[in-house]
């Protein structure tokens, strides 16, 4: 079975694809950075 794919509804972007830009940039994709504030300390989490 297949579990990673694109499409539905984050359209061409895949989650795993997503997570990673997350991690890379701070959003899921670069056309979003301009709608993405930086988090509050409360919600950074704690590891």
């Amino acid at each position: 079975m297949r579990t990673e794919f694109e499409g539905g509804p984050n359209g061409w972007l895949s989650l795993t694809e997503a997570r990673r830009n997350f991690d890379a940039m701070g959003d899921c994709d670069e056309r979003c950075t301009q709608f993405v504030r930086a988090p509050l300390p409360t919600e950074r989490p704690t590891v």
